[in-house]
């Protein structure tokens, strides 16, 4: 009779050269340019897709400008604005859900909590100028 244990050292076991797909995640781990995001939404596995396809296409991106004729620099330089324009914009709607949920919101490294700069600037003649100015929702919302 065949030992279990045996077959089943074996089973896990792969060809030479070969490894699974998570021995292969891990070993992306320890590169400097991978970050490791968790999800808990599908909604959230939809971003992660996107963003990494975005993450690839603003690379080509820059590094192309100015090589190809169709990409010039001002055209890249529009794409690049609007990308800064959509964080701005997931920024401020994770800090609109946290202020719905009465949490308070800390935005990741480099961003600023859009509507804590909004309250301060309330006292700033000229403040509801400011761009994503949002005194109006935190006025609203204390009421």
């Amino acid at each position: 009779m065949a030992d279990k244990g045996t077959k089943t050292e074996s089973a896990g076991k792969r060809a030479s050269g070969k490894s699974s797909w998570q021995e292969r995640k891990l070993e992306k781990v320890v590169r400097d340019d991978i970050d490791i995001i968790s999800r808990k939404t599908r909604d959230q596995s939809d971003f992660i897709s996107m963003l990494n396809t975005h993450d690839n296409v603003l690379y080509q991106l820059r590094m192309n400008m100015g090589r190809n004729r169709n990409l010039t620099f001002d055209k890249a330089q529009e794409f690049i604005e609007r990308s800064l324009r959509i964080k701005e914009e997931i920024n401020l709607l994770n800090a609109e859900m946290c202020q719905l949920m009465n949490w308070d919101y800390r935005p990741p490294r480099g961003f600023t909590n859009p509507l804590a700069v909004a309250e301060q600037g309330k006292g700033i003649k000229g403040a509801s100028d400011l761009p994503g100015d949002h005194s109006e929702q935190i006025n609203s919302s204390a009421a």
